[in-house]
């Protein structure tokens, strides 16, 4: 066996350990100067393979087959340290081909730099294009308003959303507002879908955790500028650093976003007034970021982070509606809701301590860490305008979050073993839209959480998780959560994995406030994977299919009227679905991953004074509105050794889709070109410009059948115009 250890800038990992075990035999290297290293007479079979180097994230969960007179060729792909994970990072290819993981629930990882070099503008627009992943619009369907994303079912509040480990879910509306992430700021998103036990995130959550995580400090000085600019009046600039000198490592980020928006100044006719009025739909946003890392000895060491984002949205256009949807060129008759505009700031402050436990290895390598955590942040909302109190998305809040967690990890000969304990404290404050009449305008919870996980292998084919979390909220009472799963793997080119647990998600502050007899909503999940790679050649096929089942009860609804309306705890909801993917590459430059997801959601029963907010109506065995059963992805990716690159990404969508629409395809495209360290890409954003209308239209959507089959209306969502982006990143 040869390969090769570096990370994820391609520099070689000199201090790297790489151990490879089988059942009856087990052989360690360790890696050179140049990141090299080799295995000489080892015997044939299956092995799992485990890499280790001080400052970076351990990655195991990788079964190998070596065999009999031939060479294995491994190359090992390790990330920096950090205690934002949520779940196994790293990568590792074997012959050229992606080794298959024996993690115990179906994950997907994206690269947030490679996408922000490519044009894309914000982290909403890839998520929405994931199998499994439903982005929908609470308030309107254009850009600008408020995006939730949610696994696996129609409710973002059963999602844990997390920004470097740290829960950002609020509990006002139980999701957090993707609308304004950008790439740039960001270093990997982590999707873990389901409830599996390979997450640490906690119970609170029925559809899986997607986990953002900001720049690290890196090993050697590196630098970035990035700048571009597009349709609309749309251009962002980004300079960051990273690197490590001495003992001390640093992380820094700036990044603005402007755009004019797909309208711009236009003049309306309020239908209430006659009056004339001018609408826009502008964004501009800084964030900023900086990191201060002191390394102590071995895998130790002390950070400090200052996060935060502060955004001017006008909200005038994108919340009007034409009276006809016909009828939407300057001077027509809409309903307005001129000088409409939201403003945010948040910032977040943070401490991290690691410290490595136990006897040090000559490598530096301890046999456990401590990780203690601290996170104040805070989330500050003010609208002006007509939409302050439109929704629960737009009010006047503040939302403080304290976040203190500590998490032991130790590895045992046969396995790991991990303990986390966390203590969440939030405050959300209001104006009076957000809290019913006679309700204080501020409340508050505290909720704690223990996680026990151990994971072992009884055989190199063999592989166990079991788990079992334990939450406490203040506001409604405790909740025993157990999971377990199985991982099989008979051969290096297949896995078998099936997983089997329980979670709940707490009501929401302002829920309680309506109602103080609200529990949690339980749900029990299950899951069967299976993944095999057909063929040992480069240009093999790799499949996956993953098929579950959530049954969810005491799901809260709302009884009527529809403005604060009273929630309760009621009947019974069955999420279940199957999720299909090939992986094939197609000569030595070009990639092609096609997906396909059927997500099936709807209630069991429905009392007829019942119905949810984000469905007029709720119809027994019926799917929820704007939630497609059926979804497909298409990803064509060429990366040429001349530097010459172009992606095409391409989506469908059935009926009952997030945007009121018929069924759908659209498609995203780029290309470019990279000499030395300097990037030129250009991006065209649906490209075939599917549903372009630049407001939305009021009940032209598709009609929901409701109760006994009566048409429900519905408005249309749009994809936004055809967009045209170049940019151009300088790196050094």
């Amino acid at each position: 066996m040869r390969g090769r250890v570096v990370d994820t800038a391609a520099t070689p990992i000199a201090s790297a350990l790489v151990t490879i075990v089988s059942e009856d035999y087990s052989y360690a290297a360790a890696v050179d100067a140049r990141g090299d290293f080799e295995i000489r007479g080892a015997a044939p079979g299956l092995y799992a393979l485990t890499v280790r180097a001080p400052k970076y994230q351990p990655l195991a969960g990788r079964e190998i087959s070596v065999t009999a007179d031939a060479t294995t060729n491994v190359q090992i792909v390790l990330a920096a340290l950090s205690a934002s994970g949520i779940a196994s990072l790293g990568r590792i290819e074997v012959n050229g081909e992606n080794a298959l993981s024996t993690a115990s629930a179906p994950s997907t990882e994206l690269d947030p730099q490679d996408l922000a070099g490519r044009g894309v503008e914000q982290l909403s627009q890839i998520l929405g294009a994931q199998v499994g992943v439903t982005l929908t619009r609470p308030v309107g369907g254009q850009a600008g308003l408020p995006q939730v994303a949610s696994l696996r079912g129609p409710d973002p509040s059963e999602t844990l959303i997390e920004i470097d480990g740290h829960e950002v879910n609020n509990a006002n509306t139980g999701d957090f507002d993707l609308e304004l992430l950008d790439p740039s700021e960001f270093t990997s998103v982590q999707v873990v879908y389901g409830i599996g036990p390979s997450s640490l995130g906690g119970a609170n959550t029925q559809g899986g955790a997607i986990n953002f995580r900001t720049l690290e400090p890196t090993q050697d000085d590196r630098g970035l500028a990035r700048f571009s600019f597009g349709s609309f009046g749309t251009s962002g600039e980004t300079l960051s650093a990273t690197g490590t000198d001495e003992r001390i490592g640093y992380a820094l980020s700036w990044h603005r976003y402007y755009s004019q928006g797909w309208v711009h100044d236009q003049l309306i006719t309020d239908d209430a007034t006659g009056a004339p009025e001018i609408v826009g739909s502008a964004v501009n946003a800084t964030s900023g970021l900086a990191k201060l890392r002191y390394n102590l000895a071995n895998d130790g060491f002390v950070e400090l982070t200052y996060r935060n984002t502060v955004a001017y949205r006008d909200l005038s256009a994108p919340l009007s509606t034409p009276d006809d949807p016909n009828e939407s060129g300057p001077g027509a008759l809409f309903k307005s809701y001129a000088r409409s505009a939201a403003i945010s700031n948040a910032p977040a402050y943070g401490i991290d301590v690691q410290l490595p436990v136990g006897r040090v290895a000559p490598a530096g390598l301890a046999p456990a860490t401590i990780v203690a955590r601290h996170l104040q942040s805070l989330v500050q909302t003010s609208v002006e305008g007509a939409a302050d109190g439109l929704s629960p998305w737009l009010i006047d809040g503040r939302d403080l979050v304290t976040d203190d967690s500590l998490q032991y990890d130790r590895q045992l000969c046969d396995g790991d073993l991990t303990f986390s304990g966390d203590i969440r404290q939030e405050r959300f404050s209001a104006a009076q839209f957000a809290f019913p009449s006679g309700a204080p305008a501020s409340q508050g919870q505290t909720q704690r959480s223990l996680v026990g996980r151990y994971e072992w292998s009884t055989t190199r084919h063999l592989h166990y998780t079991a788990a079992a979390y334990v939450s406490r909220f203040d506001t409604f009472g405790t909740s025993l959560d157990p999971r377990v799963a199985f991982v099989w793997m008979p051969t290096s080119d297949t896995v078998v994995r099936a997983s089997a647990g329980s979670g709940f998600r707490a009501p929401l502050l302002t829920e309680r406030a309506v109602n103080p007899n609200l529990t949690a909503e339980h749900t029990t999940e299950y899951e069967l994977g299976y993944e095999h790679r057909f063929g040992a050649q480069l240009q093999a096929t790799d499949a996956s299919f993953s098929l579950y089942r959530t049954n969810l009860r005491d799901p809260i609804f709302f009884t009527n009227p529809p403005l604060f309306n009273f929630p309760i705890n009621v009947s019974n909801v069955v999420y279940q679905g199957v999720e299909l993917s090939l992986n094939k590459v197609l000569g030595r430059s070009t990639r092609a991953q096609l997906s396909y997801g059927y997500d099936g959601a709807y209630p069991l029963a429905v009392p007829s004074a019942v119905f949810d907010p984000a469905a007029p109506t709720l119809v027994a065995n019926q799917q929820f509105q704007g939630i497609a059963p059926h979804k497909a992805v298409l990803a064509l990716r060429h990366d040429a050794p001349n530097g010459v690159a172009w992606t095409v990404d391409g989506r469908y969508e059935s009926a009952n889709n997030p945007l009121n629409r018929p069924t759908y395809a659209a498609f995203d495209a780029s290309g470019g070109i990279t000499r030395g360290h300097t990037q030129l890409t250009v991006g065209v954003r649906n490209l075939t410009d599917v549903y372009p209308e630049r407001f939305t239209l009021a009940g032209a959507g598709l009609p929901y059948p409701g109760q006994g089959g009566v048409p429900v209306p519905t408005d249309a969502y749009a994809l936004g115009p055809r967009a045209l982006t170049v940019t151009v990143t300088e790196r050094y």
